[in-house]
C-alpha cells in the first residue's frame, strides 16, 4: 500500500498507480507499507531511485543499511514493534531522503507511525517538509521506545517486590508456595528481558542512523536544523540506552534470585524426604528383622512380645524425629 502525505496534513492512498508521478511531485512523505512490486516500480520511476527489497532491508552489513545512491540517502533501522503483544518483534524500516522527498519502506505498522500520522493530521502546518517529517518520525519512535522502557521498568519493579515479598509469620509452607508462582515470575522476567533487549537494539540502530545522517550531510546548509535536532536526539538515545542497561542488569539479578529461591525450595523438599527416610528407616529395619525371622524370635511368643516389638519401632522413630526437630530441620 502506498500512502502519499501532502502538505497540510492531507493523505492520499491511490487506487490507480498511473497517478503516482503526479502525487510524488506533490507529496512530502511517501509511505510504502508492505508494497507490491508494481507499487515499488511506480515509486522508483517517479523518484529515479531504487527502493530496497525486504531481503535487502534485512541484511546485517552496515554498508547495506546506511549508504548513498544517486544523491539519495538510504537508512535502515531496526524498530521495536508489537511491544504490547506476547510476541514483540524488531523489524527493519528504511528511510530514503531523495531531494525534497522522504520515502519510508516498511513491512510492519509500529504504533509510532500511527501516532505521528495522527499528530500531523491534527497539526496541519507541522512537518510540511521531508526534513521535518523525518525528524517527527524519529521523535515518535524514540518517544514510543521511552514509553516501552518506562512500562517495562514498572513491571521489573513489580516483579522485584513479588520475588522478595516477606510473607506473614503465621503462613504455612504450603500457603507460601501457593502465593509465589515461580513459573509465572520466570515468564514475566523473560518477557521484560526480551523487550529491553529489542529496545536496546532499536536505540543502537537509530543512533547509527542519525550519526550517518549527520556525517553525510555535515556540509549541507539545508540539513543544518535537522542536524541540530538530531544532536539533541542523540542525548535521548544515550539516556534511554543507559536506562535499558540498568533494566537489563536488574532483570539478570532478579533471574538469579528467582533461580536461587527455586533451588532453596528444592533443597527443602529433598531435606524433608531425607529426614523422613531417616525417621522411618529404623522402624522398617526392626519390622523387617522380626518379620523375616519370626520362627527364630522366641520373644515374639511372649505375652508382651508383640507390644514390645511395636513399642521398639515407635521409639526408634521418635528419637530421630526429636533429634532433627532440635536441629531445626523440621
Amino acid at each position: 500500500m502506498i500512502t502519499f502525505h501532502l502538505p497540510g496534513g492531507e493523505t492520499i492512498v491511490p487506487t490507480d498507480l498511473s497517478t503516482c508521478p503526479d502525487l510524488v511531485k506533490r507529496a512530502v512523505w511517501i509511505d510504502l507499507l508492505e508494497p507490491t512490486r508494481p507499487e515499488e516500480l511506480a515509486v522508483e520511476q517517479a523518484l529515479g531511485a531504487e527502493v530496497p527489497t525486504r531481503e535487502e532491508m534485512g541484511q546485517l552489513e552496515l554498508s547495506r543499511r546506511l549508504y548513498v545512491e544517486h544523491d539519495a540517502l538510504f537508512m535502515t533501522a531496526n524498530v521495536l514493534t508489537h511491544a504490547d503483544s506476547s510476541h514483540p518483534e524488531s523489524s527493519g524500516i528504511t528511510f530514503i531522503l531523495a531531494g525534497e522527498k522522504l520515502v519510508t519502506v516498511r513491512y510492519t505498522d509500529p504504533r509510532a507511525f500511527q501516532m505521528f500520522v495522527a499528530h500531523r493530521r491534527s497539526h496541519p502546518g507541522a512537518h510540511d517538509t521531508a526534513w521535518t517529517a523525518f525528524e517527527g518520525l524519529l521523535d515518535a519512535i524514540v518517544e514510543r521506545l521511552a514509553d516501552i522502557l518506562e512500562t517495562t521498568g514498572a513491571s521489573v519493579e513489580s516483579l522485584s517486590l513479588e520475588i522478595f515479598r516477606d510473607f506473614d509469620a503465621g503462613s504455612t509452607k504450603a500457603g507460601k508456595q501457593a502465593k509465589r508462582d515461580y513459573n509465572a515470575i520466570l515468564r514475566k522476567l523473560g518477557r521484560c528481558s526480551d523487550l529491553v533487549a529489542k529496545s536496546r537494539e532499536s536505540l543502537v540502530s537509530l543512533g547509527r542512523l542519525t550519526a550517518f545522517f549527520r556525517e553525510t550531510l555535515k556540509d549541507d546548509p539545508a540539513a543544518l536544523p535537522t542536524m541540530h535536532h538530531f544532536a539533541t536526539l542523540s542525548g535521548d538515545f544515550t539516556s534511554l540506552a543507559d536506562f535499558a542497561a540498568f533494566l537489563s542488569g536488574k532483570g539478570s539479578f532478579l533471574l538469579d534470585a528467582t533461580l536461587g529461591m527455586i533451588n532453596n525450595e528444592q533443597n527443602a523438599i529433598i531435606k524433608l524426604v531425607s529426614v523422613a527416610a531417616l525417621v522411618f528407616g529404623p522402624p522398617t529395619l526392626i519390622a523387617s528383622i522380626y518379620g523375616m525371622n519370626f520362627d527364630h524370635m522366641p520373644e515374639l511368643r511372649w505375652y508382651y512380645g508383640y507390644p514390645l516389638a511395636v513399642g521398639a519401632m515407635i521409639l526408634s522413630a521418635i528419637f530421630p524425629y526429636a533429634f532433627f526437630k532440635r536441629l531445626g530441620w523440621l
